[in-house]
């Protein structure tokens, strides 16, 4: 038996091999798949203090901002949604419109009042809605709807009603 070789010993190639490096990756990105969601975890709403100086910021539900339009018979409801599709943006926004008709010579109080409900279904967490009432409404119009945006007193719907 010889006590030194003379042929020197071939290590064995230790380097990761490119189908383990994929594999390893595949796995990694399946886990992170199954673990993540879509959802936004938390959302810091700030509401300044000074109200006149700096706009605030944009409401952080689904529905970011309500306008009553006012005519002397009729209302148009105009509301801002965020988009809940996969291809949207945090930003995306969708302008929904729900037309109320007149009713006789007046205003369709009941059509008005079913269109704030269908708007506060979507975010109930909503509470600002602002009237924009024409050159022709009259006062008491203008009461009457400001009444029916707030809602009822036991369940008000948008008791922030601020005209434009």
């Amino acid at each position: 038996m010889r006590l030194f070789r003379e042929e020197a010993m071939v290590e064995a190639d230790v380097r990761p091999t490119l189908l383990g490096v994929v594999t390893l990756l595949f796995l990694l990105l399946f886990f992170l798949m199954s673990t993540s969601s879509g959802q936004r975890l938390g959302v810091v709403d700030l509401r300044l203090a000074a109200p006149g100086q700096a706009p605030p910021l944009p409401h952080s539900g689904l529905v970011k901002s309500v306008r009553v339009s006012l005519s002397e018979r009729a209302a148009a409801v105009e509301f801002e949604v965020a988009t809940t599709d996969i291809g949207a943006s945090a930003t995306t926004r969708e302008l929904r419109r729900i037309e109320v008709p007149e009713r006789g010579e007046a205003l369709d109080g009941v059509a008005l009042s079913e269109a704030m409900a269908t708007v506060h279904a979507i975010d109930r967490s909503q509470e600002q809605a602002e009237v924009v009432p024409g050159p022709d409404v009259t006062t008491a119009t203008l009461l009457s709807v400001i009444d029916i945006v707030r809602g009822p007193a036991d369940a008000a719907r948008f008791p922030k009603v601020s005209l434009r």
